[in-house]
């Protein structure tokens, strides 16, 4: 039976998108180690001895369930050891953590896995990963009413894997020629009490579990289910309960790499498991697993690419668990279209008719906490399902917390791989230098606020979807919006009154607190009106194009600002100062009227416009 396929694979195949930066990463390690020759297969059998050393194979699933492959991850290999942890989490949900622990311990034993010896004083084996503890495991799975033991052992296995998997009758017939140890072993835990009766069957047993075929993408899943907490991230099949995990990740974080494994949670640090095969499983709970596949071992009997592929994932990816994210939550807070969440720019009806038909072709994608490794798989895999079916993506910054190094040429390659699929990325970020550090091509478009981001996009809907009545590039504003409202002569007696200045893109013009400093005029470029809440979020209420006024509105809080006003592109504006004002009033006072009346219109109608659309958003946004 085939695995169930991800959502990734599956479009991957429209041939829309590449592959992820996620696998050319992998398509890069395998790559740079495929070149080391140390080790050699194990001779333990025939079947291994003879395996051609080549084949090289990385694997990461999530445990959501994405898969990310490179290299030679569809060759089938046995198990070997690697099935000892999944058969000891049998006997675990089957009989309980006390019944199995009264016959085998878990302590490190520091010898080699198929050291004939027991615990002195208890005659336990000492840990469930050395052979005699594997023996014991599979002597406590029972038979069921339906099923022999290796049935339902092997049941496990393809239940973890997602998919059936099979006993290789030539690995099992030369496990069973080549077994005199583990009889040995198997007779021992007899004599011992731990194995009653004959251990025969569980023996035979044994080798059939160890000759089950797994690919390095069935490792990844079965190490996948145990990161989930026992359920199959694909299938949504719960194999084990959270308990049960939780005890055999324990194990295999002090036992799992044989006499190798205090080196291997020094380097590594995830609870990990090899096998003679050339497999090694690795998991780091509740996000991920990595299976490496590579018949060449060490002197431990661990894949020697594998053990190097692990150590350098984990040492480029942050995956030691000592440098997971601090915070557990999900990377995206939020995602939704732009028409939920519009720019509060004022458009005519022309414009906002078009915005209303196209506004789910642009979509604003919300990051929080730290962008770690799953964190940044996370946000890679939203921005590119996401892009699928939108043509912009707005990709928010400003509540990460931390961007590992790693992370931001995976993000760069993703933006690059979209633009060449004709999507756009664009990214709202407090570091104005985020685009230098993205060195995309071509360049990024990196914007201070959300607000900026999303006119920008709605400017380039109405540009690609709009009408000269509506194109932003076609439509000539008007010089002022506040100075329309008054005759031709009083308009250009103002205007002989004001100054022009100017304003770099992301400086303040006018901070919340700040006296009144007269009424700005803005002839070009984009300003952003936001405000503090009272825990310290900054808000953006509006964004003001040419033609539009600012700083008016202190003139009915007490001569102070109460919002900040900060240019989201380079800006020009005229300025009429206080001073300027004060001598309109008291050289030409009725002009002085004219203008107060109308700034009193112009706000009630602004007011106005900003209640209605305060109150869209906030329908829009209750996501």
């Amino acid at each position: 039976m085939p695995h169930p396929s991800t959502e990734e694979e599956e479009r991957a195949e429209t041939g829309v998108f590449g592959p992820s930066a996620v696998t050319v990463y992998l398509e890069q390690v395998v790559e740079q180690l495929r070149d080391e020759r140390g080790g050699a297969p194990s001779s333990s059998i025939p079947a291994l001895e003879q395996a051609d050393p080549e084949p090289f194979g990385i694997v990461i699933a999530t445990a959501d369930g994405h898969v990310y492959e490179a290299g030679s991850t569809q060759d089938e290999f046995s198990l070997q050891s690697i099935s000892k942890a999944f058969t000891y989490a049998l006997a675990l949900s089957d009989l309980g953590a006390e019944a199995v622990h009264a016959k085998i311990d878990v302590e490190p034993s520091g010898d080699a896995y198929n050291e004939i010896s027991l615990q002195p004083g208890t005659g336990r084996p000492a840990n469930p990963m050395i052979n005699a503890g594997a023996v014991a495991s599979t002597w406590l799975v029972p038979d069921s009413d339906r099923d022999l033991r290796r049935d339902r052992i092997r049941e496990a296995y393809s239940r973890c894997a997602g998919r059936d998997l099979a006993i290789s009758p030539e690995v099992l017939a030369q496990e069973h020629d080549a077994g005199d140890r583990n009889r040995a072993l198997g007779y021992l835990l007899a004599s011992a009490g731990i194995i009653e009766g004959d251990p025969a069957q569980a023996l035979e047993d044994y080798f059939a579990q160890c000759s089950v075929l797994v690919t390095c993408r069935d490792l990844a899943l079965m190490g996948a289910t145990l990161a989930n907490a026992g359920t199959n991230p694909l299938t949504g099949d719960e194999v084990f309960d959270a308990g049960t995990v939780s005890r055999v990740l324990s194990v295999m974080s002090s036992c799992g790499m044989y006499d190798d494994a205090g080196e291997w949670m020094v380097r590594v640090g995830l609870p990990a498991k090899s096998g003679v095969g050339g497999g090694i499983v690795a998991v780091l709970p509740g996000e991920l697993a990595v299976a490496t596949f590579s018949p060449a071992l060490d002197r431990h009997g661990n894949s020697v690419r594998g053990v190097l592929a692990c150590e350098r994932l984990s040492q480029d990816l942050d995956l030691h668990f000592t440098h997971t994210a601090r915070v557990a939550r999900s990377t995206v807070r939020a995602s939704y279209p732009v028409d939920q969440s519009p720019s509060l720019v004022r458009r005519n009806a022309e414009a906002e008719a078009v915005l209303a038909e196209h506004g789910t072709d642009a979509v604003v994608v919300e990051l929080q906490g730290d962008l770690l490794f799953t964190g940044t798989e996370t946000a890679i895999r939203t921005v590119r399902d996401i892009a699928y079916e939108a043509s912009y993506v707005v990709v928010d910054l400003r509540r990460v917390d931390v961007i590992a190094d790693y992370a931001i040429p995976m993000l760069a390659r993703t933006r690059e791989e979209l633009h060449a699929a004709g999507r756009t990325v664009v990214v709202v970020a407090s570091d104005p230098d985020f685009a230098r550090a993205v060195d995309a091509d071509p360049p990024l478009e990196v914007f201070p606020s959300r607000a900026a981001a999303i006119k920008w996009v709605e400017d380039a809907l109405l540009e690609e979807h709009g009408g000269p009545e509506c194109t932003p590039s076609r439509v000539k504003p008007v010089e002022s919006e506040l100075f329309s409202r008054l005759g031709p002569d009083d308009a250009r007696a103002l205007r002989a009154h004001t100054v022009e200045r100017t304003w770099a893109a992301g400086e303040n013009i006018l901070r919340a607190g700040q006296n009144f400093a007269g009424i700005h005029l803005i002839v070009s470029g984009d300003v952003s009106m936001s405000l503090r809440t009272p825990t310290g979020e900054r808000v953006e209420l509006q964004v003001l194009g040419p033609g539009m006024s600012f700083g008016e509105l202190a003139l009915g809080t007490g001569d102070k600002q109460h919002v900040t006003l900060s240019a989201v592109t380079d800006v020009t504006a005229r300025v009429l100062s206080p001073q300027t004002l004060t001598g309109i009033e008291q050289e030409d006072p009725a002009l002085g009227l004219r203008l107060w009346k109308a700034l009193a219109r112009d706000g009630f109608e602004r007011a106005d416009q900003q209640w209605r659309d305060a109150a869209v958003h906030a329908s829009a946004s209750d996501w």
